[in-house]
């Protein structure tokens, strides 16, 4: 597999699991909703401020983590493989977060209810899909290999 290929990967899966998480974020409003009888400007509110900070996050943080894995990715010898999709420790933090994910959903009512968890799901949903951008967009930033 070539780097570029890896790179499009990297950025595609960003964008998906930041897009499954929003999605999950709105159903958790739904719930918040139904069974704890969140008021629609509540929703609404908590939202606006989620994607807001989701934006910024994106944007300030989260792409410099992206360009980060992209310049990791492009110093790679070839051939790359699936596995070079991100560093090690990334992989020991993805089970982390997904406990972590499972944690907030089930002690919900100890943190401000579903519309806490929501907020949370979709901000961070909201950063990951506006991350992404990195793995396509930014040529300016990847460093060139040193050739000997």
């Amino acid at each position: 597999m070539n780097k570029k290929r890896l790179i499009s990967i990297a950025g595609g899966l960003w964008c998906i699991i930041g897009f499954f998480l929003v999605v999950r974020g709105m159903r958790l409003y739904q719930l918040a909703e139904m069974e704890q009888h969140a008021t629609v400007i509540a929703i609404t509110i908590s939202g606006v401020i989620a994607g807001l900070i989701g934006l910024v996050k994106g944007k300030f943080v989260l792409s410099k983590t992206a360009t980060r894995n992209k310049n990791r990715i492009y110093n790679l010898d070839d051939p790359v493989s699936i596995q070079d999709l991100f560093s090690k420790p990334l992989y020991f933090l993805i089970p982390i977060m997904m406990g972590f994910g499972v944690l907030l959903r089930s002690y919900n009512e100890y943190l401000g209810g579903y519309i806490v968890v929501a907020a949370i799901y979709c901000g961070i949903g909201m950063a990951l899909i506006v991350s992404s951008r990195v793995y396509w967009f930014s040529k300016s930033e990847i460093q060139e290999p040193e050739q000997s």
